[in-house]
């Protein structure tokens, strides 16, 4: 009981900054993980349902999420956002690229990879009133603070 109630402080801490999107994702994904959870566990079906639900709830609202960010970063910075999971047994990749704009809102276009296999192409609308402007890598007049030119 006490390693389930550390579980549950523990996922409710992670979720606590996510965006609306990552709930709703983590809803449907631990809808079907209990569901094939329930179908897949024959000896005892409300094991497989809650194992599959937990599983199912943190793998999609994890790369709901994670999709989240790399648009809200992509149009922050004005430039192409890669996200990759290289302990993942298939080489996740998220890849989010500005495309164009709507109004006010930025379209960007956020591609899905597993492996070297593009899953997914999906656009998103992304209202921010700021877009950052990404300095440029080195400058060759470019002193640290504190320091002086020699």
């Amino acid at each position: 009981m006490g390693r389930f109630l550390i579980f549950l402080l523990s996922a409710t801490i992670i979720f606590a900054s996510c965006h609306k999107r990552s709930y709703e994702s983590a809803v449907i994904g631990g809808a079907a993980g209990s569901a094939v959870g329930a179908i897949l566990d024959e000896e005892n079906p409300w094991r497989g349902a809650f194992i599959g639900g937990v599983v199912g709830a943190v793998i999609t609202g994890t790369i709901a999420e994670i999709s989240s960010r790399a648009a809200d970063e992509c149009v922050e910075y004005d430039r192409p956002i890669e996200y990759r999971c290289y302990k993942c047994k298939e080489h996740v990749r998220i890849i989010a690229v500005p495309d164009g704009w709507h109004g006010k809102c930025r379209i960007v276009r956020l591609k899905y990879f597993k492996g070297n296999k593009l899953i997914k192409v999906k656009t998103k609308k992304v209202c921010k009133r700021k877009v950052k402007k990404v300095p440029p890598p080195f400058r060759d007049d470019w002193v640290p603070p504190g320091h002086r030119r020699f």
